[in-house]
C-alpha cells in the first residue's frame, strides 16, 4: 500500500526582481553559485541574492544553489548576499566564473537577549507577549489592500538526495489581501515546462488517498488531519500552507488556526536576538505540546519577529514521526519568509515559502513481486471446469486455498468455486457444475490477499522512500504586466492549465536546482 501523509491546510506562494520578460534560458547564459555556512561549511538555505544597483535578485534554494544571469550590462554591479542569522556578504560581479560553482560563505551572527531583570517563569511569559502582539499586528503589518506578484515556482521528489521529475513555471498571483481568505485569490500560469535535464519516475505527484494508510502506518499519520489534493493542483497545495497569510483559517497541523491555535498547542523558549543584515530580530524556538501531537510525533520550530513593529518575518515548523526511543524521521516542513517591499507601502509581503513532506510509493520499477504470470479458463478437462492462475513464486497454501480471497463473475452472474487446489506456483479453482453453462471470455477473477510462501502480498511492490516538495520565490511586485491573451488558473493539475501570453520588457528566469546532467 502507498503510504500517505496526511496533515490541515490553506494557501499561498513565491522568486524576485527582474527588468525584462520572456524567460531566459538555462545553461551558459547564467553563472552558478553556492552559498556556504563559514563555520560549519553546510549550505545556508534560502538566502537572498541581489543585485546592488539593478535591483534583481533570486533567492538560493534548500541546498544554497542559486543562478545569477550573465549581463554585460551587470558587469560593473555587485551581488549582496543576506540571510536572517548572517552577516551580510558582498562579491563584485565581474569576479564570477563561468567555469565553476562561485561559493560565497556568510557567517553567523545571533545575540543573547541581553539583561532581562525578570526570573525564568516571566521570560517565558515575554516570549507569548511577543507572539500575541505579533498576531494583533498581521493587519497592520501586512497589505490588506489588492495587490500582485510574480513569482517561480516549482515542485519535484527528491530520492536519495538526487531531483527527479522537476517541473517549473512562472506565475503570476493576483492576491485581494489579507482581510479575505486566500482562496478567493486568482492566478495566471505565465509559463510551464518539465525539466528534462532530471531523471523521471513514473509516480503521480498528487495525492490519491487510502484509507487502510493510517491503520498500516499509524506513526505516519496526523490523527484527525487531511491533505487533499485540491483538485489536482500542485500549486494550490503549497498555497495552503502558508499560516501567516491564512492566519484567521486553519492552515497545517499542528498550526491549525494561526490566530487561534498556534500559542495554546506549543511550548516557546525565551527570545534570542538575530540579526537579518541590519535588522534586529527576535528567534523564539518552540515545539508542539505532547498533550496535541501525542506520544508517536514531535513538532518544532521557530518564528522570527521584528520588536519594533511587531512583523513576523519568518516561520520554520518541521513534524516528525518517532521510529525508535531517540530516532526519528521528518514527516513534513515548511519554512515562510515575509519582508518589506517598498512597491507594496513598505509592508511586509511574501519573499518565498517552501513546503515538502515524506511518503512512500510502490516501486514502479519492482519486477521481483509476486504476481500472477498467466491465467485461463480450462473446459477440457475430465474435471469441472477450472480457472488457472500461474504465478512467478510458489502461493502460500493457506491464503491461497482460501475462497473468499477470490471473486469470479461473468456478466453479472457470480461463479462460484467448489475446491482450490494448489500445486506448485498454479492455483486450480474448480467451478460448480451448474456454472459451466454460458461462461465465456467475460469471465473475470478478483484475487485479495493471497501471499507467496515468503510472505509477500499479491501485486504489492517494494517501496520508496521520497519527499515531495513544492516551492515558490517571489521575483516581482505589483509591476504592470501587458497582456496580450489573460486566463486564470482553474482547479487542474499546473501542466494541463492555459497560459497567458504577455509582452513587453520584462525577464522571468527559471532559477533551477543545480543538481543537472550538465552540471559543471
Amino acid at each position: 500500500m502507498v503510504t500517505h501523509i496526511r496533515f490541515l491546510l490553506i494557501s499561498l506562494l513565491l522568486i524576485w526582481e527582474a527588468n525584462w520578460v520572456n524567460l531566459l534560458p538555462q545553461s551558459a547564459d547564467y553563472f552558478d553559485g553556492k552559498v556556504i555556512n563559514s563555520t560549519t561549511h553546510e549550505p545556508v538555505p534560502f538566502a537572498t541574492i541581489k543585485l546592488k544597483y539593478n535591483l534583481l535578485g533570486v533567492y538560493a534554494n534548500a541546498e544554497g544553489d542559486f543562478k545569477i544571469a550573465r549581463n554585460v550590462d551587470f558587469r560593473n554591479d555587485s551581488l549582496i548576499i543576506t540571510c536572517i542569522g548572517y552577516k551580510q556578504s558582498s562579491l563584485a560581479y565581474q569576479d564570477l566564473n563561468e567555469l565553476t560553482v562561485n561559493r560565497v560563505l556568510l557567517i553567523p551572527v545571533v545575540y543573547g537577549i541581553g539583561e532581562v531583570r525578570v526570573v525564568a517563569k516571566q521570560k517565558k511569559l515575554y516570549s507569548l507577549a511577543i507572539i500575541r502582539r505579533a498576531i494583533r499586528r498581521i493587519i497592520d503589518n501586512y497589505p490588506v489592500k489588492p495587490f500582485n506578484y510574480i513569482a517561480y515556482y516549482r515542485d519535484y521528489q527528491k530520492r536519495d538526495n538526487n531531483y527527479i521529475n522537476l517541473n517549473e513555471a512562472i506565475i503570476q498571483t493576483l492576491d485581494n489581501g489579507f482581510m479575505t481568505e486566500s482562496v478567493s485569490d486568482k492566478y495566471r500560469l505565465l509559463n510551464f515546462r518539465k525539466n528534462n535535464d532530471f531523471p523521471t519516475m513514473n509516480i503521480s505527484p498528487y495525492y490519491v488517498m487510502n484509507k487502510s494508510s493510517e491503520s498500516e502506518n499509524p506513526n505516519k499519520s496526523i490523527p484527525g488531519a487531511y491533505l487533499g489534493d485540491q483538485f489536482g493542483n500542485e500549486l494550490f497545495i503549497l498555497m495552503v500552507h502558508d499560516a501567516i497569510r491564512n492566519f484567521n483559517v486553519r492552515s497545517f497541523s499542528f498550526i491549525e488556526t494561526f490566530s487561534k491555535d498556534f500559542i495554546f498547542n506549543h511550548k516557546f523558549s525565551d527570545p534570542v536576538k538575530i540579526f537579518d543584515n541590519n535588522l534586529m530580530l527576535y528567534k523564539i524556538a518552540f515545539e508542539g505540546k505532547r498533550l496535541i501531537t501525542g506520544d508517536s510525533l514531535y513538532a518544532a520550530g521557530a518564528i522570527y519577529i521584528q520588536p519594533r513593529d511587531y512583523s513576523i518575518h519568518k516561520l520554520e515548523y518541521t513534524c516528525f514521526y518517532k521510529t525508535g526511543r531517540e530516532a526519528s524521521k521528518k514527516m513534513f516542513s515548511i519554512d515562510v519568509e515575509y519582508g518589506y517591499d517598498n512597491s507594496v507601502d513598505s509592508l511586509m509581503c511574501l519573499k518565498y515559502i517552501s513546503f515538502n513532506n515524506f511518503f512512500e510509493v510502490e516501486d514502479p520499477g519492482d519486477n521481483s513481486y509476486f504476481r500472477v504470470l498467466e491465467s485461463y479458463l480450462d473446459t477440457t478437462s475430465n474435471l469441472k471446469a477450472t480457472v488457472i492462475l500461474k504465478f512467478n513464486n510458489f502461493p502460500d497454501p493457506v491464503s491461497a486455498s482460501r475462497k473468499t480471497n477470490f471473486e469470479l463473475t461473468s456478466g453479472n452472474k457470480e461463479v462460484k468455486i467448489n475446491h482450490i487446489q494448489v500445486v506448485g506456483n498454479t492455483i486450480y479453482l474448480r467451478l460448480k457444475d451448474d456454472n459451466i453453462k454460458g461462461l465465456t471470455d467475460s469471465l473475470k477473477v478478483l484475487v485479495q490477499n493471497v501471499k507467496d510462501r515468503n510472505g509477500n502480498i499479491m501485486d504489492k511492490r517494494k517501496s520508496l522512500e521520497l519527499y515531495q516538495f513544492r516551492e515558490l520565490f517571489v521575483q516581482e511586485y505589483n509591476k504592470h504586466l501587458p497582456l496580450t491573451d489573460s486566463c486564470y488558473m482553474e482547479y487542474l493539475p499546473l501542466e494541463k492549465n492555459c497560459i497567458s501570453k504577455y509582452s513587453g520588457s520584462h525577464n522571468y528566469w527559471m532559477n533551477t536546482p543545480e543538481n543537472i546532467k550538465n552540471n559543471k
